[in-house]
């Protein structure tokens, strides 16, 4: 089994509303992109009342992917503060299907 690794970006504030439509599809899109090229990543929107979370678990800790340049410059478009923390390494125990 491959190494995963976690890691995630804290937009403080939140963006608005009508932003997040943007980043929900643009997250929908790079999911379905990394599934058709078989790779791992995935991006999970959280919403939280004072931050929004956005939870990555991909096959790298490299957070200078493309990937990642197209999520930051949709977030610089929101003009949402953001940070990202580093990546950590998740043990295959760690991981639990889901069927």
């Amino acid at each position: 089994m491959r190494q995963l690794w976690a890691y995630a970006y804290r937009v403080v504030p939140p963006p608005p509303t009508d932003g997040l439509g943007q980043l929900r599809k643009l997250l929908d899109s790079e999911n379905a992109s990394a599934f058709e090229q078989a790779r791992a990543w995935a991006a999970q929107l959280i919403l939280e009342q004072r931050s929004t979370q956005i939870l990555v678990v991909a096959d790298s800790p490299n957070q200078h992917r493309p990937v990642n340049h197209r999520l930051e410059s949709a977030l610089a478009e929101l003009e949402a503060h953001y940070r990202v923390t580093d990546p950590i390494a998740i043990r295959s125990g760690d991981i639990t299907p889901t069927h």
